[in-house]
């Protein structure tokens, strides 16, 4: 099967060159992806391949199946809620103002807890058109495992379990 490369993530509001630039509460790229609502505050362009930042309020006791990045960290900060974060062989429950540290190449996930939450993530570079991809393609129709383990290999992402996550 052929990869599509997904378009950039444009960051609505901010102006072509790469410079600075303030978002107030709710501006960034807005996602929908499987009932998560993710805001870009930082794509992978705009950080110059350094990193992406996300904004994710999630529903209750959902996230992704259990994964690598295997070029670069993920951290988490939560905002809202209680999260259980499996790293390594460690798990933690994670409330608003705990920080969590991943390793490149460590496998982990999450679950959002009983009343959903909200955390930044910090993901490595080019993350946020794994999620714009997906999302794209659940507007037409529903997506299969092999196109979507495809697309998140595409944006430095690997599954390690298939893909029992986000509710499904």
């Amino acid at each position: 099967m052929h990869l599509e490369i997904w378009p950039q993530v444009i960051i609505q509001g901010m102006e072509s060159d790469i410079g600075g630039y303030a978002l107030k509460n709710g501006e960034g790229t807005h996602i929908n992806f499987r009932g998560t609502k993710i805001v870009v505050k930082a794509s992978g362009e705009r950080s110059e391949g350094a990193y992406t930042l996300l904004e994710m309020t999630h529903q209750p006791n959902v996230g992704p199946a259990l994964h690598i990045h295997p070029k670069a960290p993920e951290e988490y900060y939560v905002l809202k809620g209680e999260y259980s974060i499996r790293y390594g062989e460690k798990t933690v429950i994670a409330k608003a103002g705990d920080f969590i540290f991943i390793p490149k190449g460590m496998s982990h996930n999450y679950q959002s807890g009983p009343e959903g939450g909200k955390v930044l993530v910090i993901s490595p570079a080019g993350l946020e058109r794994y999620f714009a991809g997906v999302a794209d393609v659940l507007k037409e129709r529903l997506i299969t495992g092999e196109l979507e383990q495809e697309i998140a290999g595409k944006y430095g992402q690997e599954f390690l379990d298939g893909l029992k996550h986000w509710g499904q």
